[in-house]
């Protein structure tokens, strides 16, 4: 079984709605926390250092000869499910991690649970890379 760790950050506001961050995608549990210790020094994260998580997800393993324990390619794909809501705002859930953009469509096609207004997004995210390399500035949802 192959691993790659999701580094998240979320912002829960007192209204109940949340922001959804992706700090980046990493090889091992320690060069995600390496980045948590980078990005937990930036404006906005240092003010919120509860809000960060280590996701593990098993990556799929579909083409022929591959075995647990290979080396992972540069890019994996992420499958997310994106669900616009008039009271929480924007919520966002990481589905699953896949070598090729065609496996991340293929389980979008087959993902059955969930609200049907939900949007399906497959996305290519570079390995051990931070793609959030700012801090952030708080806007209170009514402020928007």
């Amino acid at each position: 079984m192959t691993v790659v760790h999701a580094l998240i950050h979320l912002h829960d506001f007192d209204d109940g709605s949340a922001d959804f961050k992706l700090i980046g995608v990493f090889s091992s549990r320690d060069r995600a926390a390496q980045a948590q210790a980078v990005t937990a020094e930036l404006p906005g994260f240092r003010d919120f250092p509860g809000g960060f998580q280590v996701v593990p997800f098993e990556v799929d393993h579909g083409r022929a000869g591959e075995r647990a324990g290979e080396s992972l390619p540069a890019d994996v794909y992420l499958l997310f499910r994106i669900l616009e809501d008039p009271d929480r705002g924007e919520e966002v859930l990481i589905l699953g991690a896949f070598l090729s953009e065609e496996q991340g469509h293929a389980a979008a096609r087959a993902y059955r649970e969930g609200p049907p207004e939900a949007e399906l997004e497959v996305s290519p995210v570079s390995l051990d890379e931070r793609t959030w390399g700012d801090g952030f500035v708080t806007v209170e949802p009514d402020e928007q």
